[in-house]
């Protein structure tokens, strides 16, 4: 696993003058009409923009820099529900997780729950009792505090996925366990 940043993004932005604000809407991904309203919202606010800029006192908009910034890494949506909670202070890690053909997590656990979304190719998730799950592109997933399982890139490509780790203050947020040596009856789950 290679983990890294992605600065490439932030060169689709949309402005949002009257407020300072910028929003660069993610790439791909199966949240169309949510992001259909927020594109909505940011060309309409361009246009406030530039109409201030024309009619209100000449300011160029190509001059300045809004103060905030928000970035979309990714957009999907996940096909499961789930209740992420963690008691106490908590640690928050976001990364991207690069899986090259073959390449493993490990059997594991977390001591909190973690959103991932896969951003290309596809990862298969075994979980604890043998049966698996296949999260490919545009697809996102919740895991659960404490659930062992494994995620594994069976595929020929490369695949890259976001997750972000909600752990009790002070915790690793993967802790490796034993393959439980389960196989699956008939539950096998793609996405």
């Amino acid at each position: 696993m290679i983990k890294k940043s992605d600065s490439a993004a932030g060169e689709r932005s949309v402005a949002a003058e009257p407020h300072s604000l910028e929003f660069t809407p993610p790439t791909g991904g199966d949240g169309h009409s949510r992001r259909s309203g927020l594109w909505g919202l940011g060309v309409a606010a361009l246009l406030a923009g530039l109409a201030l800029c024309l009619f209100g006192g000449g300011r160029s908009a190509r001059s300045q820099v809004p103060p905030l910034q928000i970035i979309g890494l990714a957009q999907v949506r996940s096909d499961n529900s789930a209740k992420l909670e963690v008691d106490g202070p908590t640690d928050l890690l976001q990364t991207e997780i690069i899986f090259q053909p073959g390449a493993e997590t490990g059997w594991h656990y977390h001591p909190g729950p973690v959103v991932a979304m896969v951003k290309s190719g596809a990862v298969t998730m075994i979980h604890s009792n043998g049966c698996t799950t296949v999260y490919a592109a545009g697809s996102g997933f919740f895991e659960l505090k404490d659930v062992i399982h494994n995620v594994v890139n069976q595929t020929g490509s490369v695949a890259d996925l976001y997750a972000t780790f909600l752990s009790p203050a002070g915790t690793q947020p993967l802790i490796p366990a034993s393959n439980p040596g389960r196989v699956c009856h008939g539950e096998h789950h793609d996405h």
